[in-house]
């Protein structure tokens, strides 16, 4: 059906007028995009445009050969596979499909054995699988990934009806969550254990390990091509449409780029640290911060810069960092 995945052509005309505005690197996600009819020829694409390339995907339509593909005539540099729990029957139901964990233990395989070896894991953590955390990482490391990062539930998407159930993280869980990664997974683990946590709220010790460290989303520096052809601010525009832009092949990169209002002014509310609101006016860390992801901010609260919830909620219970606040 027309406008359910990216015209190849469209793409390539946005691309061309990405780059003469600085475009340099491209990150696939979805749903799943290995599934375009196109895959290949997109990435092909891509790389020959001289992008670096990465790639979230859940790993069920690797194959060796794709694998060896993407490895040797592409540049795609870093890949990441979606593993919710270390166990089979728990990982298929969560992801609706019967089989898709081992489907996508063999894609994993196939990346490892086509030369991938930075391969990341990532764990969509919530109430119900915390405690497959230790396991999953050790699955992780038998396959031989780089990495593990776990993701805790955000509400969008399928997210929101988690989070209405309560099955998501509240602050004294997410901050438990944290404690427990930093002082028994992470000295356990012979590889990188990541989970995003607000500056403010890291313990120096890890802000020190982690020199360079910012909750930054990055957000001045993307724009979403989402599966429709959509043109928005990222992923969360498939159920936030006031966050679309525009449509490719029908409205201009550069123009959006430059004067879409919601941009230009969600730049101008980012440049004006002092402005924040609520506890991130008064953070040490805002300028690294600047309010943590704003498609979260906007789902939690219907604005891009509002204060980042976790920091906000320990502000308001009186456990935020007074070391972190200025003056």
């Amino acid at each position: 059906m027309p406008g359910t995945t990216v015209d190849p052509e469209a793409l390539h005309e946005a691309v061309i007028e990405a780059k003469s505005l600085g475009l340099n690197s491209t990150k696939l996600t979805g749903g799943e995009p290995m599934l375009h009819p196109q895959f290949l020829e997109v990435v092909d694409m891509l790389s020959d445009e001289g992008l670096s390339l990465v790639m979230e995907t859940n790993g069920t339509l690797i194959t060796p050969e794709n694998a060896r593909h993407l490895k040797e005539k592409t540049r795609m540099g870093f890949i990441s596979v979606s593993i919710d729990s270390p166990v089979a029957a728990e990982h298929d139901a969560f992801r609706g499909v019967h089989g898709a964990f081992q489907r996508t233990l063999a894609g994993l395989d196939a990346l490892v054995d086509a030369g991938y070896t930075n391969c990341q894991v990532i764990m969509s953590v919530h109430q119900g699988n915390k405690g497959r955390m230790k396991d999953l990482v050790r699955l992780a490391v038998k396959h031989k990934a780089a990495s593990v990062k776990f993701n805790p539930v955000m509400p969008t998407g399928r997210g929101i009806v988690m989070h209405n159930r309560g099955e998501a993280f509240d602050l004294e869980s997410y901050l438990a969550l944290s404690t427990y990664i930093n002082e028994e997974l992470r000295p356990e683990s012979p590889i990188a254990i990541h989970l995003y946590m607000p500056m403010a709220l890291t313990p120096h010790k890890e802000l020190w390990r982690t020199k360079g460290y910012t909750c930054d989303c990055g957000v001045s520096g993307i724009l979403g091509i989402l599966g429709t052809g959509e043109i928005a601010l990222c992923g969360i525009g498939e159920t936030i449409p006031e966050l679309v832009y525009g449509r490719l092949g029908e409205d201009s990169i550069r123009d959006i780029w430059l004067s879409h209002p919601v941009i230009v002014k969600l730049r101008r509310d980012l440049e004006n640290v002092k402005e924040y609101p609520g506890v991130c006016g008064s953070c040490i860390h805002a300028r690294g911060c600047r309010t943590g992801c704003v498609a979260n901010n906007y789902a939690y609260g219907g604005k891009l810069v509002l204060p980042q919830k976790l920091c906000d909620e320990a502000y308001r219970l009186g456990v935020f960092p007074k070391s972190r606040l200025r003056g």
